[in-house]
């Protein structure tokens, strides 16, 4: 099985958790059960965005929640794919911390 995620980064005050175990996806503690997609099938969902399916490979969004520091990679993020996998999901950092210098500036 096949699940790419394409992030979407949106300022937030929370950091995005995702996990998988099987077909579901957990996204911040809520299950989205991918195999309701029909096969060949494009869906629009309220949280995944545009979700499609072919045979056991599926892509989906997921807003990317960052702080007011987030890093490049976390605001421009590349998509993850995800193949046989099963557990929480590695994400671009959140923020980072900025050193005293760089607030006095």
């Amino acid at each position: 099985m096949k699940i790419t995620l394409k992030l979407s980064p949106m300022r937030t005050d929370n950091e995005t958790k995702v996990s998988v175990s099987g077909t579901i996806l957990t996204v911040n503690g809520i299950d989205y059960d991918l195999s309701e997609v029909p096969d060949g099938a494009i869906a629009t969902h309220s949280v995944l965005g545009r979700v499609s399916r072919s045979g056991d490979e599926y892509e989906c969004a997921v807003i990317l929640g960052h702080g007011p520091n987030a890093p490049h990679e976390t605001r421009f993020p590349q998509p993850i794919v995800l193949e046989n996998h099963d557990g929480p999901v590695e994400l671009p950092l959140y923020d980072v911390a900025l050193d005293e210098e760089e607030v006095t500036e």
